[in-house]
C-alpha cells in the first residue's frame, strides 16, 4: 500500500512567497499542499479554518523573530498539525526558543528541495527535525529530549520558559515587565500566559500566582 503524502499548510506574510514555495513542492509526490495561511505575525488560514493537515510550514517573516512569534500564536490554539519554521536564520538561540515553545521543526532555507521534502516527511512521522547544518549529534539529542525537563514546574507540564514566567508573575511582575526580563516580545509572553492558564487550569493571574508560590517558583 502506498504511503499517503504529507499534507502541508504554507504560511507567510507575502502571498507571492507562499505561491513560490507551493510551486517548489508541487513536483514531489511525498508532500501535498492542502492550504495556505497569511499574516505577520497573526496567521489567518485562507478559506476554511478547519484544515485537515499534518504540518504547517511557517516561512519566517522579515522581522528576526517573526516566525517564532507566529508559531507561538498558532501553537496556543492547539492545532491538529505539527508546526515547523522555515528560515534563513541559523541562530541557535532562536532555534532553542522555537523548540521550547513546541515547534517541531527548524528548517533552513539553504536546504535543497529534496532535503526540505524529506524533513517535512520526517516531521509527519513524529520526529523533531533541526536542519543538520546547525546541529551536532549532541544538539539533536538535546532537541529530542527537551520535553523531558527536570526544572521546577516540569511536572506540571510547563516548559522552562513557562516556568520562568510563572515565577516572575508570582514575584509581582506584570506580563510586560516579565517580557523585558525574559527578553521576549510582549505578544510572545501573552501567548505563554494563555498556555500557563490552560495547563494550570486557572482563569486569572491571582490563581496562577498562588500556584507559583505553592510550587516554590516565586521565591
Amino acid at each position: 500500500m502506498d504511503r499517503q503524502p504529507t499534507r502541508v499548510v504554507l504560511a507567510n506574510d507575502d502571498p507571492i512567497v507562499v505561491e513560490g514555495l507551493r510551486a517548489l513542492l508541487e513536483p514531489y509526490d511525498e508532500v501535498q499542499v492542502v492550504a495556505t495561511a497569511l499574516g505577520d505575525p497573526e496567521i489567518a488560514l485562507a478559506g476554511d479554518t478547519e484544515v485537515d493537515a499534518d504540518v504547517m510550514l511557517i516561512d519566517a517573516f522579515s522581522r528576526r523573530a517573526g516566525g517564532i512569534e507566529a508559531a507561538a500564536k498558532v501553537l496556543a490554539q492547539d492545532p491538529p498539525f505539527v508546526v515547523a519554521v522555515f528560515t534563513h536564520t541559523d541562530d541557535l538561540r532562536l532555534m532553542l526558543q522555537a523548540v521550547r515553545i513546541g515547534v517541531r521543526g527548524y528548517l533552513l532555507k539553504s536546504a535543497e528541495p529534496d532535503e526540505l521534502v524529506a524533513m517535512l516527511v520526517r516531521l509527519h512521522q513524529g520526529e523533531i527535525v533541526v536542519d543538520a547544518r546547525m546541529t551536532t549529534d549532541a544538539l539533536v539529542l538535546a532537541a529530542n529530549t527537551i520535553d523531558i525537563g527536570d526544572w521546577p514546574g516540569a511536572h506540571l507540564g510547563l516548559t522552562r520558559r513557562e516556568a520562568q514566567l510563572l515565577g516572575l508573575i508570582g514575584r509581582g511582575l506584570t506580563p510586560r515587565q516579565a517580557a523585558g526580563e525574559m527578553e521576549l516580545s510582549h505578544e510572545t509572553v501573552r501567548t505563554h500566559m494563555r498556555n500557563l492558564y490552560r495547563k494550570l487550569d486557572v482563569n486569572d493571574r491571582a490563581a496562577a500566582v498562588a500556584i507559583a508560590w505553592r510550587e516554590g517558583l516565586a521565591r
